[in-house]
């Protein structure tokens, strides 16, 4: 996947950066072609070896197309078991969170947020929620050219209905 300078982008693990563009690095004395990604909220910047792109799930912006089957995948029924231990809630939502994928993303903010309403989630729980609002707020701010505090607003009033 080709990535333009300037071009926002989600990595998944760190949220939404901008591209700095291809440059060679060195690294144990070998010089690796490197993409350069601005993390603007962290103060970050991280270089990735170009070969290593898709195995860390780096992706563009979804499209506002994309934005919609989000929002959508946000108002739908929760899918949660509150009989399974936080700690198996965690791993799960963890790994659905880590596919980078944007949908993925909203059913962990969808039924952490819905679960929350019926019992008390676990310090990882809360903050594997906010991270994917945060995560999803911000790219869905981007791909509409829309302010981010009202997309969080909106969110926030879909999830915790």
């Amino acid at each position: 996947m080709d990535f333009a300078q300037q071009e926002f982008v989600v990595y998944p693990r760190y949220g939404v950066g901008r591209v700095l563009g291809v440059s060679k690095k060195e690294f144990a004395g070998q010089t690796e072609r490197c993409l350069g990604i601005q993390f603007e909220e962290q103060n970050l910047a991280l270089f990735i070896p170009v070969h290593r792109l898709e195995d860390v799930r780096l992706r563009k912006i979804m499209s506002r197309k994309m934005t919609t089957e989000v929002m959508s995948a946000m108002k739908s029924r929760a899918r949660f078991n509150t009989g399974n231990s936080h700690k198996e809630r965690v791993k799960r939502y963890q790994e659905k969170f880590n596919t980078g994928d944007p949908v993925e993303m909203a059913e962990v903010a969808r039924d952490l947020a819905r679960l929350s309403k019926r019992q008390d989630l676990s310090m990882e729980e809360e903050g594997l929620c906010r991270e994917s609002i945060n995560l999803l707020a911000r790219e869905i701010a981007i791909s509409r050219s829309t302010d981010i505090l009202k997309v969080r607003k909106d969110i926030e009033e879909v999830l915790y209905r």
